[in-house]
């Protein structure tokens, strides 16, 4: 199949969606197909010489670039047009980041009020909330949600009709992210990040720090000192840490929280980490804590994580109801102090991970295009002119 992928930026060091598109690219070639990379902006390391890449110019504003890639994607000719949220011209719609009104209204919860006024009058999430409307209104399309979580929020408040939706779960390279890889990298990145052998050391890898809740799980870590325990947290890959830096010294934590920036190999940190923290406030289906999972660490997280969804409480990890709830995620925490109930929860996140590969993700997905394929007749057009 000839496959176009469409994406802001293609670059694996970015982030989840763009660390996605990534492997998946490279799956896809692997795999025999024709694959076409169409982006704005794209990493100085390139994939094997079969994909092929399309420069779409830079826009400022979303519905000027989501535009562009249209007139792009009109130009050529492609067997399936896969948008990962950027356009609304192709046959496939899978947002990464979910409903953007979902997204708004679990910010909404976090921030005061007068900054939620401020929020809805912002140019950039008008415009956002505009390409998802005429992403949902392409009839011809399938949105693709990542969770249930997200398939809910399609339908509740955008109202795209059930038979348009598909939900194909993210999944992981088990292989690269297992247990066996970590255990060779353990001793020597505890020893780099001056992490005493008896320190619990809890782990968050979040580039919006805000988003994924840094400043609760900072709150929770100081309970813990001050009641005597031995921990340790590492925040990797954060944009903008200095507000929580100054939190950690303000609480008398600093020596406690170690700040790494973001790393093309988070491996070594899932290795030298006994549990995984993901106390978000809104992830469709956070990749990150499917690869700790996967590595074999209990998660502690909430149900505003699509994740969730495939954790059963108490036996790969935790699920938090509230993420503002400082001494809730400072009791799980707290429980997860025991390395025996650690090892019990890890064993079994282990085995929940290996039911979602990545290898299955891409055949659910190349299922779909053989299923869209199959279904177009010549007496109906493909996409509106």
């Amino acid at each position: 199949m000839k496959i176009a992928l469409a994406l802001e930026r293609f670059d694996p060091e970015r982030g989840g969606l763009e660390h996605w598109t990534w492997q998946f690219a490279e799956r896809l070639a692997v795999l025999g197909h024709d694959v076409h990379v169409v982006a704005c902006e794209f990493a100085a390391q390139k994939l094997s010489e079969s994909v092929h890449y399309h420069t779409v110019p830079q826009c400022r504003w979303p519905l000027q670039r989501a535009e562009a890639f249209e007139r792009l994607l009109r130009s050529l000719n492609f067997d399936i047009i896969h948008d990962m949220g950027v356009g609304w011209y192709g046959d496939i719609m899978h947002p990464h980041g979910g409903s953007s009104r979902a997204w708004h209204e679990h910010n909404l919860l976090r921030i005061p009020r007068w900054r939620q006024i401020r929020l809805w009058r912002e140019r950039r999430y008008r415009e956002h909330a505009e390409v998802e409307r005429r992403q949902h209104a392409q009839q011809g399309a399938i949105i693709v949600a990542v969770s249930r979580m997200v398939e809910g929020h399609f339908r509740s408040l955008h109202k795209v009709p059930p038979e348009r939706l598909r939900i194909i779960t993210n999944g992981v390279d088990t292989d690269h992210f297992s247990p066996a890889v970590c255990a060779s990298l353990r001793a020597p990145q505890r020893q780099e990040l001056g992490c005493a052998s008896r320190h619990t050391l809890f782990l968050l890898v979040a580039h919006n720090l805000r988003l994924k809740n840094a400043d609760s799980t900072i709150r929770a870590l100081a309970e813990l000192l001050r009641e005597g325990h031995e921990a340790s947290l590492a925040i990797v890959g954060g944009k903008k840490p200095e507000p929580f830096i100054r939190l950690a010294k303000k609480l008398g934590i600093c020596d406690r929280v170690i700040f790494i920036s973001a790393t093309p190999d988070v491996r070594p940190f899932y290795a030298a980490a006994d549990v995984y923290l993901h106390p978000t406030w809104y992830d469709p289906c956070s990749l990150v804590a499917l690869e700790a999972l996967a590595c074999g660490l209990p998660v502690i997280t909430t149900r505003f994580n699509g994740v969730s969804e495939l954790i059963k409480e108490g036996h790969e990890g935790h699920i938090l109801d509230n993420p503002a709830s400082v001494s809730a995620l400072t009791s799980t925490m707290r429980g997860l102090l025991d390395p025996a109930r650690r090892v019990a929860m890890g064993e079994s996140a282990r085995r929940m991970a290996l039911l979602h590969t990545f290898s299955q993700q891409t055949e659910s997905f190349l299922g779909l295009y053989r299923e869209v394929i199959a279904r177009r007749t010549t007496a109906t057009p493909r996409f509106p002119a």
